[in-house]
């Protein structure tokens, strides 16, 4: 032959800027009785190509939507532990996500003695999975859960760095309590992190340093957190 048809696989960007979104007869139907609608009541109509364009711009966001991963609701391959910040595990201490939330604990700082074969779920996913909790011994929202002996929530690290509070089941790393214990003094502190006085404040191990902070605060900040043996 003289010639060829040559076909060129089009750029993304172009495949992006292209409306390839073609109207079927149910489309049609549609508009045609919006249209309608419309002219009842005094509006200008829609175009079939502006309708075409609309719906084309549509799919391709909701496709975006749908193909684009969240970061932080992925789990990876150095994911830290949210109690202990340590990335390292063991085959008897492995990082375990919640599939509610996904929490990253590891076995031994939540409380996991065996991995479940199917789901797990948080105590916090488990319990109040719809409604969000907040901790007694800080203000903030975020992190690893479980109830206290009175039935409060509460973060597991606050009441492992809290000198008054701990755990009734080293096991299970639950129920958190000695919650009563905190003296009235740790409740009034003011943390310097976030200038509040909601809940209970640690403070600086430095023999002359009188610093409080909470210790989600602290975590999220990046200071030195010793855990407890």
């Amino acid at each position: 032959p003289g010639s060829y048809i040559r076909w060129v696989q089009p750029a993304e960007a172009e495949l992006e800027s292209r409306c390839e979104y073609d109207m079927d007869e149910q489309d049609h139907e549609w508009l045609t009785g919006l249209n309608a609608d419309r002219k009842r009541v005094g509006f200008d109509q829609i175009p079939f190509e502006f309708f075409e364009i609309v719906m084309d711009r549509l799919e391709k966001e909701w496709f975006q939507l749908l193909i684009k991963p969240d970061a932080n609701s992925i789990p990876t391959e150095d994911s830290r532990c949210a109690i202990c910040e340590d990335g390292d595990t063991e085959n008897s201490n492995a990082i375990v996500f919640c599939d509610g939330c996904n929490l990253a604990v590891h076995q031994d700082c939540y409380g996991i003695p065996y991995i479940p074969e199917g789901q797990w779920l948080c105590r916090k996913c488990t319990v109040s999975p719809d409604r969000p909790v907040t901790c007694t011994l800080c203000p903030n929202s975020y992190g690893a859960f479980k109830l206290t002996a009175e039935n409060e929530w509460a973060h597991l690290i606050c009441a492992i760095h809290i000198p008054e509070t701990g755990v009734g089941n080293a096991m299970y790393m639950e129920p958190i309590d000695g919650v009563h214990n905190i003296p009235k003094q740790r409740w009034k502190l003011k943390c310097y992190i976030c200038k509040q006085t909601t809940g209970a404040c640690i403070q600086c191990s430095s023999r002359n340093c009188f610093v409080a902070y909470h210790v989600t605060c602290a975590q999220e900040s990046g200071l030195y957190l010793k855990m407890k043996p």
